[in-house]
């Protein structure tokens, strides 16, 4: 414990004094020889959404070239970037949906709460749910159509809590929601005298050979390796592994999604999703849960070969097209979903 402690002690000192590195990163270097189904969507356009006194968080947008029929609202997990997201906003820009996404709290290309940057911190789980607010608030229009919030692993838990606080738009799906390795020993007290936003020593910072992940890759190595790739080209991109306090804060998050997820609002789909959760899902009214489609090797279906990732896509856009048929329904235009 001794020796946990000193080397701790000297990352802080180490860290004493970096306040630079902080600052939202609002555009991206394109990486050198990247395939292009990985560039930004056709009229990608980014911008800043700030809450309160905490570091703005980055947003992207891109819309089909005919008129939307919905919004998506994508939630990134940890570690993951917009730029991770490209290929899946484009193929649901042809599906006729604005797709947002909302870089995490502390992550990607927002604002940090720490030094240094590839330290994946927050103080608290309000930023990243005010952020989810601003979004549906004040930056994604009222025009009348659907919107969904789609979250992945840790985005797809942050999903459910924002649920939990009326912040749903019009359906939730959760795709792989994930929960953090069981905090360390430490973690809750290093937290309490302030020293949370420290990575533990188990904890991997980023590195040009091995990616933080939480969870296998997926079957396509082009596709799960173009988060890094991004990263290589912007160094402002990368992230490690998560803080103490973050880690703590996020497995928290897991259990107090569960425990809220038979009460939550509907619709909800849950694709993938732990046992647990499942099982709280079937709790629910309006709740779906569904295994991953066959021939997923990992919780990251928006990076694995096409079969699957194809399959998650179409429950993706089945569950939006509901969402429509719902809207249009409450205007009168169409029945009552199921009459």
């Amino acid at each position: 414990m001794g020796r946990r402690i000193l080397l701790c002690l000297a990352l802080l000192l180490t860290a004493c004094g970096q306040d630079g590195g902080r600052e939202s990163f609002v555009d991206s270097r394109t990486p050198p020889g990247l395939s292009p189904r990985f560039y930004p969507p056709e009229g990608w356009a980014w911008g800043l959404v700030q809450a309160g006194d905490y570091p703005a968080q980055r947003y992207g947008v891109s819309s089909p070239t005919t008129g939307p029929t919905a919004h998506v609202l994508i939630l990134p997990g940890y570690g993951e970037s917009a730029e991770a997201w490209f290929e899946t906003a484009a193929g649901l820009n042809r599906r006729g949906y604005t797709v947002w996404v909302l870089d995490g709290a502390g992550q990607g290309g927002s604002g940090r709460f720490a030094a240094p940057r590839d330290v994946g911190h927050i103080p608290s789980l309000d930023p990243d749910l005010l952020g989810v607010k601003a979004m549906l608030r004040a930056v994604i229009p009222e025009d009348g159509r659907p919107v969904v919030l789609l979250g992945g692993r840790s985005g797809g838990v942050l999903a459910l809590l924002a649920a939990r606080r009326g912040l749903h738009g019009d359906g939730v799906i959760a795709s792989a929601p994930w929960r953090p390795r069981a905090p360390g020993p430490y973690d809750e007290a290093f937290d309490g005298i302030g020293l949370g936003w420290l990575r533990d020593l188990d904890e991997p910072g980023w590195t040009r050979e091995r990616p933080y992940r939480t969870g296998p890759p997926g079957a396509d190595p082009y596709r799960a390796g173009a988060q890094q790739a991004w990263a290589i080209a912007n160094p402002d991109l990368r992230m490690g592994g998560p803080s103490m306090g973050a880690r703590r804060l996020m497995a928290k998050a897991y259990e107090e999604a569960a425990a809220a997820l038979p009460t939550l609002p509907g619709p909800i789909l849950l694709i993938g999703a732990p046992p647990a959760l499942a099982a709280a899902c079937g709790k629910a009214k309006a709740c779906a849960s569904r295994p991953p489609p066959p021939g997923t090797r990992g919780p990251y279906s928006h990076l694995e070969a096409d079969p699957p990732r194809d399959a998650w896509l179409a429950l993706v856009e089945e569950f939006v097209a509901e969402r429509r048929r719902d809207r249009l329904a409450a205007q009168g235009l169409l029945p009552l979903h199921g009459q």
